[in-house]
């Protein structure tokens, strides 16, 4: 009985162990989603917003300013001599936005859904499903 208890007791902390490692290994494997990416190649040049979405057509609070964005990590928005910094990076399925506290450009201040990426498009959409805000960039 003192055998059956131990092998009971071995074959528990044999499967406790498996268990443990299995989900070490899940949990701390990087899926592509978590990588970022500030490489501006794929978007370069400059872009304009077609639309800026926020319950309502809001895209004139953006009207004729010119996005760059630039490798590692940097987005410049000018219009008129005025030009606003911000960040920006993306993962396989998010493109991030930052400008800081700007009271307009801070409504771009997001960690926006993918829709659509091309070489003349990018369409983006709020993460929460309870909100409807879209932004879109076509390519000038």
């Amino acid at each position: 009985m003192l055998q059956a208890l131990k092998t009971r007791s071995f074959n528990l902390f044999t499967a406790l162990v498996v268990v443990t490692v299995f989900t070490t290994l899940q949990s701390s494997s990087c899926s592509k989603d978590d990588a970022t990416n500030t490489d501006a190649g794929n978007i370069a040049g400059s872009w304009k917003v077609s639309l800026y979405w926020d319950n309502s057509d809001e895209t004139y609070k953006f009207s004729g300013y010119n996005f760059v964005f630039n490798s590692g990590g940097s987005v410049t928005a000018t219009k008129a001599g005025y030009t606003i910094t911000g960040t920006w990076s993306e993962s396989s399925s998010k493109f991030i936005l930052n400008f800081g506290a700007d009271p307009v450009f801070k409504d771009l201040n997001d960690d926006w859904l993918k829709e659509e990426k091309t070489v003349s498009s990018i369409k983006l959409k709020e993460d929460n499903p309870l909100k409807d805000h879209r932004l879109q960039f076509i390519k000038n």
